[in-house]
């Protein structure tokens, strides 16, 4: 037997005024109860705890690995490297080896401070060298290649005698256009998959996904 009519009649409380406050105290307590869990789903998200199913669903996929990254694209980008390798080392060690003939045939093309200029030439083929090996900033030891490749010809190989001469098979500095052109399919494609650049590419994707 229940006493809580009487309960309220005495205390002056009508049943429309009850039902009234019974509604206030269920939509308190609703909004209570939605406070906290919004605050243990803030909470989940800030530890990365969230289920998956709780995961918003809007999110795009994550991006494909790129071609050049992949076994034949590192295959046939780590041949132009080593390419591009053989020809700049083989140049770097001749110019710090033959450091009096590199600073008479700087001499001839009326370049100033020629010894300095030829150990800077000399390491700087060298350090190019390395980082294509390594494949570490192989878009920028490309490019430097590929200017002082173009710059030669230009200036150079082309400049000041024919390109084309009897008995000579080919044309003169077919070897540095082709190495020109290894070095700005380089800049374009970059390393590949099999370098230091492309390791470097994966472990952002992974932190990043």
């Amino acid at each position: 037997m229940s006493f809580q009519p009487e309960r309220t009649k005495l205390l002056g409380v009508d049943d429309e005024q009850t039902r009234s406050l019974t509604y206030d105290d269920d939509e308190a307590a609703r909004q209570a109860e939605e406070a906290r869990n919004f605050e243990r789903a803030a909470r989940a998200r800030a530890l990365g705890s969230v289920p998956l199913s709780d995961a918003p669903a809007d999110l795009p996929p994550p991006p494909h690995k790129p071609d050049n990254d992949r076994f034949l694209g590192s295959v046939g980008l780590l041949v132009l490297r080593l390419i591009l390798v053989a020809f700049v080392g083989v140049r770097g060690i001749q110019v710090l080896f033959d450091i009096e003939g590199t600073t008479a045939w700087l001499a001839g093309h009326g370049l100033p401070a020629i010894t300095v200029l030829a150990w800077v030439l000399g390491v700087v083929l060298l350090l190019c060298t390395l980082m294509l090996l390594l494949g570490f900033g192989t878009r920028t030891a490309a490019l430097i290649i590929a200017l002082m490749t173009i710059a030669l010809l230009v200036f150079v190989r082309w400049g000041a005698v024919p390109m084309f001469s009897a008995g000579q098979p080919g044309f003169l500095g077919e070897g540095e256009l082709l190495a020109a052109g290894v070095a700005l399919a380089l800049v374009f494609l970059g390393s590949g998959g099999w370098a230091v650049d492309g390791a470097m590419r994966h472990s952002r994707w992974q932190d990043a996904h």
